[in-house]
């Protein structure tokens, strides 16, 4: 009777250590953001994308010459948490000067990397020594007018759905206003694919949250800074809202997930979207916290099969002293995707109130969250 008692008490144990392993499995896990400033430049690090192994390359919009970083940015198998960053270099071309670099994408078949300028709305391949092959992504002529500053912000190439996928930070001209501090409306954005002939592919619409800064004064900057396509032929969107007092202290930098299944629904649809996580980084006298995360990739898998996510931070340069280069992990398991809501709104009637001088009224009967 003892050792039937002991063999029961053997077989609970296991099951519930496998019923915790399985809940762990499915855990969405914020690590903590981690700095290595003393191993690495400083810089305005604007996009990321995995190279395979412990490899990343890292898009620098102000560096002096156009090209990209290489890291080596090592994480805990167990927990995706980033343990040391190492850098390899900035790969270059000399006499070509830097084109606002922002986004950043790895292609395995070629062993190149693609890169987003701002400055001239192009797209360019790069070896992975830093030199121009000659080819780019043929940009469909709508990308032409963006407003200063807001072109290709979000690059991603996936090698399992063969495809890049880009949009800029905020609403092209064509399509309407972009938010302000004051004008609290949502970017209506073009998500744009290409196949591996670089050609254009489908085309979808989304759209951002509206502004959740309060008051007037200062800046707020709000868009898509960021995304990364998975596996599954989902994408992970990084919506970013920076927010700068008058006087800096106060300001803070919040920051969304939101997933997306864009082989669920029709080309020339207003993507539906999922809330991921989101989180908040701040400037004040007792928190230097403060990190613009402009960059996401995904990177490997862990031990137990759950995906890592590796954002990057925009230091400006570690900016006078304050700031630093933020690097942070975000490890989610395989999602079933379940749009936060099912209504899909009019797409002629949106963009029409985008395009509205009081657009900032009605927006919000657009959410999709």
């Amino acid at each position: 009777m003892q050792m039937v008692n002991t063999n029961y008490k053997i077989w609970v144990l296991m099951a519930l250590m496998a019923a915790s392993a399985e809940v762990s499995a499915q855990q969405l896990t914020v690590n903590k953001q981690r700095s290595f400033h003393k191993a690495m430049p400083a810089g305005n690090y604007s996009g990321i994308t995995w190279l395979g192994g412990d490899r990343y390359a890292v898009a620098d919009d102000k560096s002096r010459t156009a090209g990209f970083h290489v890291m080596n940015i090592r994480t805990d198998t167990i927990t995706g948490d980033i343990k040391d960053i190492r850098s390899e270099g900035f790969m270059t071309m000399p006499d070509k000067p830097n084109r606002d670099e922002e986004g950043i994408c790895y292609v395995p078949a070629s062993n190149t990397v693609f890169v987003s300028g701002e400055a001239d709305g192009q797209i360019l391949e790069y070896t992975l020594d830093g030199q121009l092959t000659g080819r780019r992504l043929a940009i469909p002529s709508v990308f032409g007018i963006t407003y200063g500053n807001r072109g290709f912000e979000a690059l991603t190439y996936n090698a399992v759905t063969h495809r890049f996928w880009a949009t800029t930070e905020n609403t092209l001209k064509s399509d309407g206003e972009k938010p302000n501090i004051k004008r609290k409306i949502a970017n209506v954005l073009r998500l744009q694919s290409f196949g591996d002939d670089l050609q254009p592919c489908e085309q979808y619409w989304y759209m951002t949250d509206s502004s959740a800064v309060k008051g007037r004064h200062g800046k707020s900057t709000l868009g898509v800074s960021g995304m990364t396509a998975l596996d599954n032929g989902q994408i992970v969107i990084l919506e970013r809202e920076v927010r700068e007092t008058p006087q800096y202290i106060g300001s803070f930098v919040h920051v969304k997930l939101y997933l997306v299944n864009p082989s669920l629904q029709q080309p020339g649809d207003l993507l539906q979207k999922q809330l991921i996580t989101e989180f908040r980084t701040r400037l004040n006298m007792t928190n230097l916290t403060y990190a613009n995360y402009e960059g996401i990739c995904k990177g490997p898998r862990l031990a137990d099969g759950r995906q890592v996510l590796m954002l990057v931070a925009d230091s400006q340069n570690r900016y006078k002293g304050l700031l630093r280069d933020w690097f942070k992990t975000i490890v989610i398991p395989d999602i079933d995707f379940v749009p936060s809501h099912t209504a899909q709104p009019d797409l002629a009637a949106l963009l029409s109130v985008a395009q509205s001088a009081d657009a900032g009224t009605v927006s919000r009967a657009y959410l999709l969250q």
